[in-house]
Protein backbone atom coordinates (compact mmCIF):
# COMPACT_ATOMS: atom_id res chain seq x y z
CA UNK A 1 0.00 0.00 0.00
CA UNK A 2 2.78 2.22 0.71
CA UNK A 3 4.45 1.77 -3.08
CA UNK A 4 1.13 3.59 -4.36
CA UNK A 5 1.65 6.93 -2.36
CA UNK A 6 5.06 6.63 -3.56
CA UNK A 7 7.90 7.20 -6.65
CA UNK A 8 10.83 4.77 -6.94
CA UNK A 9 14.23 5.84 -6.33
CA UNK A 10 15.97 8.29 -8.95
CA UNK A 11 12.45 9.82 -10.06
CA UNK A 12 9.83 11.82 -8.92
CA UNK A 13 6.72 13.64 -10.06
CA UNK A 14 6.71 17.45 -11.29
CA UNK A 15 3.35 19.54 -10.73
CA UNK A 16 1.97 22.76 -10.56
CA UNK A 17 4.04 25.92 -10.96
CA UNK A 18 7.42 23.65 -11.60
CA UNK A 19 5.90 21.59 -14.32
CA UNK A 20 4.67 24.97 -15.57
CA UNK A 21 8.48 26.59 -15.28
CA UNK A 22 9.69 23.47 -17.01
CA UNK A 23 7.48 23.39 -19.79
CA UNK A 24 8.33 26.91 -20.34
CA UNK A 25 12.32 26.34 -20.66
CA UNK A 26 11.09 23.52 -23.09
CA UNK A 27 9.45 25.85 -25.13
CA UNK A 28 12.46 28.54 -24.72
CA UNK A 29 14.96 25.70 -25.90
CA UNK A 30 13.05 24.57 -28.39
CA UNK A 31 12.23 28.36 -29.90
CA UNK A 32 16.04 29.03 -29.89
CA UNK A 33 17.30 25.82 -31.84
CA UNK A 34 14.44 26.15 -33.83
CA UNK A 35 15.55 29.43 -34.62
CA UNK A 36 19.34 27.87 -35.94
CA UNK A 37 17.15 25.65 -38.57
CA UNK A 38 17.03 22.30 -36.30
CA UNK A 39 13.78 20.77 -37.18
CA UNK A 40 12.23 18.05 -34.12
CA UNK A 41 12.30 14.86 -34.02
CA UNK A 42 10.91 12.20 -31.48
CA UNK A 43 12.20 8.80 -30.75
CA UNK A 44 11.23 5.81 -28.75
CA UNK A 45 11.53 5.94 -25.35
CA UNK A 46 13.28 2.15 -25.46
CA UNK A 47 15.07 1.07 -28.07
CA UNK A 48 17.03 -2.26 -28.89
CA UNK A 49 20.21 -3.02 -26.99
CA UNK A 50 22.38 -3.02 -29.93
CA UNK A 51 21.84 0.62 -30.71
CA UNK A 52 23.58 1.39 -26.80
CA UNK A 53 26.20 -1.46 -26.49
CA UNK A 54 30.15 -0.88 -25.85
CA UNK A 55 31.38 -0.67 -29.19
CA UNK A 56 28.97 2.75 -29.74
CA UNK A 57 30.63 4.29 -26.88
CA UNK A 58 27.63 5.20 -24.84
CA UNK A 59 26.50 4.50 -21.30
CA UNK A 60 28.25 1.33 -19.62
CA UNK A 61 25.64 -1.69 -20.01
CA UNK A 62 25.70 -1.43 -16.62
CA UNK A 63 23.86 1.40 -15.65
CA UNK A 64 20.91 0.53 -18.21
CA UNK A 65 17.13 -0.39 -17.63
CA UNK A 66 16.76 -3.02 -19.18
CA UNK A 67 13.40 -5.63 -20.26
CA UNK A 68 12.46 -8.11 -22.94
CA UNK A 69 10.23 -7.80 -25.58
CA UNK A 70 7.29 -10.86 -26.18
CA UNK A 71 10.19 -12.56 -28.82
CA UNK A 72 13.17 -12.04 -26.29
CA UNK A 73 15.00 -9.17 -27.49
CA UNK A 74 16.80 -6.62 -24.93
CA UNK A 75 15.59 -3.53 -25.14
CA UNK A 76 16.41 -0.60 -23.15
CA UNK A 77 15.24 2.64 -22.14
CA UNK A 78 17.58 5.13 -23.63
CA UNK A 79 20.75 6.27 -21.32
CA UNK A 80 21.75 8.75 -24.37
CA UNK A 81 19.80 10.59 -26.95
CA UNK A 82 22.49 10.54 -29.20
CA UNK A 83 22.88 7.13 -30.62
CA UNK A 84 18.73 7.13 -30.83
CA UNK A 85 19.28 10.09 -33.10
CA UNK A 86 22.05 8.94 -35.48
CA UNK A 87 19.78 5.53 -36.05
CA UNK A 88 16.82 8.07 -37.29
CA UNK A 89 19.55 9.23 -39.37
CA UNK A 90 20.73 6.14 -40.81
CA UNK A 91 17.59 5.12 -41.71
CA UNK A 92 16.13 8.04 -42.90
CA UNK A 93 18.29 10.04 -44.67
CA UNK A 94 20.50 9.33 -47.49
CA UNK A 95 24.53 10.91 -47.44
CA UNK A 96 22.83 13.24 -51.07
CA UNK A 97 20.58 15.12 -47.79
CA UNK A 98 23.57 16.07 -45.86
CA UNK A 99 23.61 18.24 -44.10
CA UNK A 100 20.82 17.80 -41.53
CA UNK A 101 19.53 19.38 -38.21
CA UNK A 102 17.40 17.80 -35.85
CA UNK A 103 16.66 18.94 -32.76
CA UNK A 104 14.85 16.98 -29.85
CA UNK A 105 13.33 17.30 -25.83
CA UNK A 106 12.69 14.02 -24.02
CA UNK A 107 13.31 11.37 -20.77
CA UNK A 108 16.56 9.41 -20.47
CA UNK A 109 17.55 6.80 -18.25
CA UNK A 110 20.47 6.13 -16.25
CA UNK A 111 20.32 3.22 -13.36
CA UNK A 112 23.78 4.65 -11.70
CA UNK A 113 23.76 4.11 -7.73
CA UNK A 114 26.13 5.75 -7.44
CA UNK A 115 24.08 8.89 -7.99
CA UNK A 116 22.51 9.20 -4.96
CA UNK A 117 21.63 12.88 -5.17
CA UNK A 118 21.08 12.48 -8.71
CA UNK A 119 17.77 11.70 -11.15
CA UNK A 120 17.64 8.67 -12.65
CA UNK A 121 15.33 9.73 -14.97
CA UNK A 122 16.04 13.47 -16.33
CA UNK A 123 14.97 15.51 -19.24
CA UNK A 124 17.62 16.42 -22.01
CA UNK A 125 16.46 18.88 -24.55
CA UNK A 126 19.34 19.02 -27.72
CA UNK A 127 20.82 19.47 -31.02
CA UNK A 128 22.15 17.30 -33.89
CA UNK A 129 24.05 18.52 -37.15
CA UNK A 130 24.92 15.54 -39.53
CA UNK A 131 27.13 16.23 -42.85
CA UNK A 132 29.34 19.34 -41.50
CA UNK A 133 32.71 18.54 -40.65
CA UNK A 134 33.93 22.62 -40.60
CA UNK A 135 34.41 24.78 -37.75
CA UNK A 136 31.72 26.60 -38.03
CA UNK A 137 29.45 23.63 -37.36
CA UNK A 138 31.16 23.87 -34.33
CA UNK A 139 31.05 27.23 -33.52
CA UNK A 140 27.38 27.08 -34.09
CA UNK A 141 26.66 24.55 -32.02
CA UNK A 142 28.55 26.52 -28.74
CA UNK A 143 26.62 29.75 -30.32
CA UNK A 144 23.36 28.23 -30.03
CA UNK A 145 24.04 27.01 -26.61
CA UNK A 146 24.77 30.06 -25.21
CA UNK A 147 21.61 31.98 -26.71
CA UNK A 148 19.57 28.87 -25.02
CA UNK A 149 20.98 29.36 -21.70
CA UNK A 150 20.37 33.20 -22.16
CA UNK A 151 17.18 32.07 -23.18
CA UNK A 152 16.11 30.39 -19.87
CA UNK A 153 17.36 33.42 -18.04
CA UNK A 154 20.83 32.71 -16.84
CA UNK A 155 23.59 35.14 -17.99
CA UNK A 156 26.51 33.79 -15.66
CA UNK A 157 27.32 30.61 -17.09
CA UNK A 158 30.74 29.60 -18.55
CA UNK A 159 31.87 26.97 -21.53
CA UNK A 160 34.57 24.57 -21.24
CA UNK A 161 36.02 23.72 -24.09
CA UNK A 162 38.66 20.67 -25.16
CA UNK A 163 39.35 18.25 -27.70
CA UNK A 164 39.38 14.57 -27.30
CA UNK A 165 41.46 14.61 -30.43
CA UNK A 166 44.34 16.10 -28.82
CA UNK A 167 44.61 13.20 -25.83
CA UNK A 168 44.50 10.52 -28.31
CA UNK A 169 47.03 12.02 -30.49
CA UNK A 170 49.07 12.38 -27.36
CA UNK A 171 48.42 8.65 -26.04
CA UNK A 172 49.14 7.64 -29.83
CA UNK A 173 52.24 9.07 -29.66
CA UNK A 174 53.14 7.79 -26.37
CA UNK A 175 52.16 4.50 -26.67
CA UNK A 176 50.02 3.85 -23.70
CA UNK A 177 48.65 0.53 -23.72
CA UNK A 178 44.91 0.13 -23.57
CA UNK A 179 44.56 -0.61 -19.53
CA UNK A 180 46.95 2.38 -18.90
CA UNK A 181 44.81 4.93 -20.96
CA UNK A 182 41.55 3.73 -19.61
CA UNK A 183 43.24 4.22 -16.16
CA UNK A 184 44.51 7.99 -17.55
CA UNK A 185 40.95 8.52 -18.67
CA UNK A 186 39.67 7.59 -15.76
CA UNK A 187 41.74 9.69 -13.43
CA UNK A 188 40.99 12.65 -15.42
CA UNK A 189 37.48 12.33 -15.75
CA UNK A 190 37.19 12.65 -11.96
CA UNK A 191 40.23 15.27 -12.04
CA UNK A 192 42.31 12.99 -9.32
CA UNK A 193 45.39 14.55 -10.74
CA UNK A 194 47.28 12.87 -7.35
CA UNK A 195 46.53 9.51 -9.05
CA UNK A 196 47.47 10.25 -12.18
CA UNK A 197 50.71 11.60 -11.07
CA UNK A 198 51.29 8.87 -9.67
CA UNK A 199 50.55 6.63 -12.63
CA UNK A 200 52.57 8.30 -14.70
CA UNK A 201 55.90 8.44 -12.57
CA UNK A 202 55.57 4.39 -13.60
CA UNK A 203 55.71 5.03 -17.21
CA UNK A 204 58.73 5.61 -19.34
CA UNK A 205 58.28 9.28 -20.70
CA UNK A 206 60.54 11.95 -21.71
CA UNK A 207 60.96 15.17 -20.09
CA UNK A 208 58.60 16.43 -22.66
CA UNK A 209 55.99 14.67 -22.28
CA UNK A 210 56.04 14.90 -18.36
CA UNK A 211 55.77 18.58 -18.94
CA UNK A 212 52.75 18.25 -20.92
CA UNK A 213 50.91 16.33 -18.02
CA UNK A 214 52.17 19.01 -15.97
CA UNK A 215 50.37 21.62 -17.81
CA UNK A 216 47.59 19.71 -17.99
CA UNK A 217 46.91 19.67 -14.90
CA UNK A 218 46.59 23.06 -14.54
CA UNK A 219 43.26 24.20 -15.92
CA UNK A 220 43.77 26.16 -18.68
CA UNK A 221 41.73 28.92 -18.86
CA UNK A 222 42.55 30.90 -21.47
CA UNK A 223 43.45 30.44 -25.44
CA UNK A 224 46.75 31.51 -25.09
CA UNK A 225 47.30 28.67 -22.74
CA UNK A 226 46.22 26.07 -25.24
CA UNK A 227 48.37 27.53 -28.16
CA UNK A 228 51.18 27.24 -25.77
CA UNK A 229 51.33 23.48 -25.60
CA UNK A 230 51.68 23.40 -29.19
CA UNK A 231 55.30 23.42 -29.14
CA UNK A 232 55.25 21.06 -26.67
CA UNK A 233 53.31 18.01 -28.65
CA UNK A 234 55.15 16.14 -31.48
CA UNK A 235 52.65 14.49 -33.05
CA UNK A 236 50.39 16.15 -36.07
CA UNK A 237 46.77 14.65 -34.14
CA UNK A 238 47.38 16.98 -31.49
CA UNK A 239 48.99 20.30 -32.89
CA UNK A 240 45.85 19.92 -35.64
CA UNK A 241 43.57 19.59 -32.22
CA UNK A 242 45.20 22.99 -31.18
CA UNK A 243 44.79 25.07 -34.45
CA UNK A 244 41.04 23.77 -34.66
CA UNK A 245 40.32 25.11 -31.35
CA UNK A 246 42.41 28.62 -32.27
CA UNK A 247 40.43 29.06 -35.54
CA UNK A 248 36.85 27.94 -32.93
CA UNK A 249 37.59 30.39 -30.76
CA UNK A 250 38.40 33.29 -34.07
CA UNK A 251 34.90 32.04 -34.65
CA UNK A 252 32.71 32.74 -31.82
CA UNK A 253 34.16 35.67 -32.10
CA UNK A 254 32.17 37.05 -34.66
CA UNK A 255 28.85 36.26 -32.67
CA UNK A 256 30.45 37.86 -29.68
CA UNK A 257 30.64 34.96 -27.36
CA UNK A 258 34.14 34.81 -26.53
CA UNK A 259 33.63 35.90 -22.64
CA UNK A 260 31.34 32.83 -22.36
CA UNK A 261 34.30 30.25 -23.11
CA UNK A 262 37.16 28.81 -21.51
CA UNK A 263 39.23 25.82 -22.39
CA UNK A 264 40.86 22.71 -20.75
CA UNK A 265 43.09 20.38 -22.94
CA UNK A 266 42.45 17.57 -19.91
CA UNK A 267 38.51 17.67 -20.28
CA UNK A 268 37.49 14.05 -20.69
CA UNK A 269 33.43 12.49 -20.91
CA UNK A 270 32.23 9.51 -20.13
CA UNK A 271 31.14 8.94 -23.47
CA UNK A 272 33.95 6.97 -25.41
CA UNK A 273 32.08 8.11 -29.30
CA UNK A 274 33.81 11.82 -29.14
CA UNK A 275 36.50 12.67 -31.98
CA UNK A 276 36.85 15.80 -32.13
CA UNK A 277 36.37 19.37 -29.79
CA UNK A 278 34.06 18.41 -26.17
CA UNK A 279 32.33 20.83 -24.22
CA UNK A 280 30.59 21.43 -20.97
CA UNK A 281 29.01 24.31 -19.31
CA UNK A 282 28.56 25.19 -16.02
CA UNK A 283 26.97 27.99 -14.08
CA UNK A 284 26.32 28.94 -10.18
CA UNK A 285 23.88 26.46 -8.13
CA UNK A 286 24.87 23.06 -9.39
CA UNK A 287 28.03 21.09 -8.92
CA UNK A 288 27.24 18.95 -12.67
CA UNK A 289 27.19 20.21 -16.05
CA UNK A 290 24.20 21.71 -17.42
CA UNK A 291 25.17 21.04 -21.04
CA UNK A 292 27.51 18.60 -22.61
CA UNK A 293 28.50 17.68 -25.94
CA UNK A 294 31.17 17.50 -28.63
CA UNK A 295 32.18 16.41 -32.53
CA UNK A 296 31.48 12.40 -32.99
CA UNK A 297 32.60 11.77 -36.93
CA UNK A 298 32.95 8.07 -35.96
CA UNK A 299 29.73 7.10 -35.02
CA UNK A 300 27.54 7.25 -38.01
CA UNK A 301 30.19 4.37 -39.79
CA UNK A 302 29.15 1.84 -37.14
CA UNK A 303 25.30 2.38 -38.21
CA UNK A 304 25.39 2.92 -42.07
CA UNK A 305 27.15 5.41 -43.97
CA UNK A 306 30.45 7.60 -42.71
CA UNK A 307 29.28 11.48 -41.85
CA UNK A 308 30.94 13.84 -39.72
CA UNK A 309 28.48 15.30 -37.04
CA UNK A 310 28.53 17.56 -33.61
CA UNK A 311 25.79 18.21 -31.27
CA UNK A 312 24.83 19.08 -27.49
CA UNK A 313 22.35 17.99 -25.14
CA UNK A 314 20.97 20.66 -21.97
CA UNK A 315 20.07 19.18 -18.66
CA UNK A 316 16.44 20.86 -18.29
CA UNK A 317 16.53 19.63 -14.96
CA UNK A 318 20.03 21.09 -13.92
CA UNK A 319 18.88 24.49 -15.68
CA UNK A 320 15.44 24.50 -13.59
CA UNK A 321 18.17 24.10 -10.30
CA UNK A 322 20.18 26.32 -10.88
CA UNK A 323 17.95 29.51 -11.96
CA UNK A 324 16.13 28.48 -7.81
CA UNK A 325 19.35 28.32 -6.47
CA UNK A 326 20.53 31.68 -8.34
CA UNK A 327 16.17 33.02 -7.29
CA UNK A 328 16.09 34.10 -11.02
CA UNK A 329 12.05 33.16 -11.49
CA UNK A 330 10.70 31.83 -14.22
CA UNK A 331 7.15 33.63 -15.65
CA UNK A 332 5.24 30.92 -17.02
CA UNK A 333 1.57 31.29 -19.08
CA UNK A 334 -0.72 29.66 -16.54
CA UNK A 335 -4.42 29.89 -16.47
CA UNK A 336 -5.22 33.86 -16.46
CA UNK A 337 -8.95 33.71 -15.39
CA UNK A 338 -11.69 31.67 -13.38
CA UNK A 339 -15.03 32.16 -14.43
CA UNK A 340 -17.23 31.02 -11.46
CA UNK A 341 -20.49 29.89 -12.60
CA UNK A 342 -23.93 29.82 -10.99
CA UNK A 343 -26.42 26.54 -12.36
CA UNK A 344 -28.92 29.16 -13.33
CA UNK A 345 -26.47 30.97 -15.41
CA UNK A 346 -24.56 27.81 -17.45
CA UNK A 347 -25.69 28.85 -20.99
CA UNK A 348 -24.17 32.14 -20.79
CA UNK A 349 -21.40 31.17 -18.68
CA UNK A 350 -20.22 28.35 -21.19
CA UNK A 351 -20.74 30.82 -24.02
CA UNK A 352 -19.09 33.64 -22.38
CA UNK A 353 -16.18 31.09 -21.58
CA UNK A 354 -16.07 29.64 -25.39
CA UNK A 355 -16.12 33.74 -26.65
CA UNK A 356 -12.93 34.23 -24.46
CA UNK A 357 -10.75 31.21 -25.00
CA UNK A 358 -11.35 31.50 -28.92
CA UNK A 359 -9.72 35.18 -28.29
CA UNK A 360 -6.68 33.17 -27.00
CA UNK A 361 -7.27 34.07 -23.34
CA UNK A 362 -6.92 31.16 -20.47
CA UNK A 363 -10.18 30.36 -18.46
CA UNK A 364 -10.67 27.75 -15.77
CA UNK A 365 -14.99 27.14 -15.52
CA UNK A 366 -15.87 26.46 -12.11
CA UNK A 367 -19.51 25.77 -10.61
CA UNK A 368 -19.74 27.68 -7.03
CA UNK A 369 -21.59 26.19 -4.37
CA UNK A 370 -24.75 28.42 -3.11
CA UNK A 371 -22.75 28.93 0.16
CA UNK A 372 -19.63 30.18 -0.99
CA UNK A 373 -18.88 33.81 -1.39
CA UNK A 374 -17.04 35.17 -4.58
CA UNK A 375 -13.84 36.25 -2.52
CA UNK A 376 -13.85 32.36 -0.87
CA UNK A 377 -11.96 31.92 -4.36
CA UNK A 378 -8.76 34.14 -3.58
CA UNK A 379 -6.39 31.73 -1.76
CA UNK A 380 -7.08 29.07 -4.33
CA UNK A 381 -6.99 31.74 -7.28
CA UNK A 382 -3.34 32.58 -5.81
CA UNK A 383 -1.95 29.03 -5.33
CA UNK A 384 -3.17 28.44 -8.60
CA UNK A 385 -1.79 31.53 -10.52
CA UNK A 386 -5.04 32.73 -11.91
CA UNK A 387 -5.35 36.39 -12.02
CA UNK A 388 -8.86 37.33 -11.97
CA UNK A 389 -12.10 35.79 -11.46
CA UNK A 390 -14.87 36.49 -13.63
CA UNK A 391 -18.40 36.07 -11.96
CA UNK A 392 -21.79 36.26 -13.62
CA UNK A 393 -24.53 37.77 -11.86
CA UNK A 394 -27.89 36.08 -10.96
CA UNK A 395 -29.54 38.89 -13.35
CA UNK A 396 -27.10 38.01 -15.49
CA UNK A 397 -26.38 41.29 -17.35
CA UNK A 398 -23.26 42.16 -15.29
CA UNK A 399 -19.78 40.34 -14.24
CA UNK A 400 -18.30 40.82 -11.02
CA UNK A 401 -14.48 41.40 -12.58
CA UNK A 402 -12.12 40.47 -9.09
CA UNK A 403 -8.49 41.12 -9.08
CA UNK A 404 -6.59 38.36 -7.69
CA UNK A 405 -3.21 40.40 -6.91
CA UNK A 406 -4.88 43.41 -4.81
CA UNK A 407 -8.56 41.95 -3.71
CA UNK A 408 -9.96 44.75 -6.07
CA UNK A 409 -13.81 44.49 -7.84
CA UNK A 410 -15.42 45.97 -10.25
CA UNK A 411 -18.36 45.79 -12.71
CA UNK A 412 -18.58 44.96 -16.63
CA UNK A 413 -21.44 44.36 -18.44
CA UNK A 414 -21.31 40.94 -19.83
CA UNK A 415 -22.68 42.00 -23.64
CA UNK A 416 -19.13 44.38 -23.50
CA UNK A 417 -17.19 41.65 -22.25
CA UNK A 418 -18.43 39.16 -24.88
CA UNK A 419 -18.19 41.93 -27.36
CA UNK A 420 -21.33 42.22 -28.55
CA UNK A 421 -20.98 45.82 -28.10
Amino acid sequence: MKQMMHTPEGVRDIYNSECARKLTLENRIRKVMNSYGYEDIQTPTFEFFEIFKKERGSVASNEMFKLFDSEGNTLVLRPDMTPSIVRCVSKYYEPADLPVRLCYNGSTFINDRSYRLRLKESTDAGAELFGDDSVAADAEMIACVVDCLRACGLSDFQIDIGSASFLSGLFEEIGFTEETEAQIRRFMLSKNFFALESLLLKENLTSRQREVFNRLQIYSGTIQQVLGMEALVKNEKSREAIRRLKALYKMLGCYGMEKYVSFDLAMVTGYQYYTGIIFNAYTYGTGNAIVSGGRYDTLMSQFSYDAPAVGFKISVDGVMTALDRQKISVDVSMTETLLLMEPEQAEKCIAMACRLRSRGIRLAVLQKPEDRKLEDYLEYAKKSGIAQIYYINRSGTNVTVLNVKNGTKNTEELAELMGDK
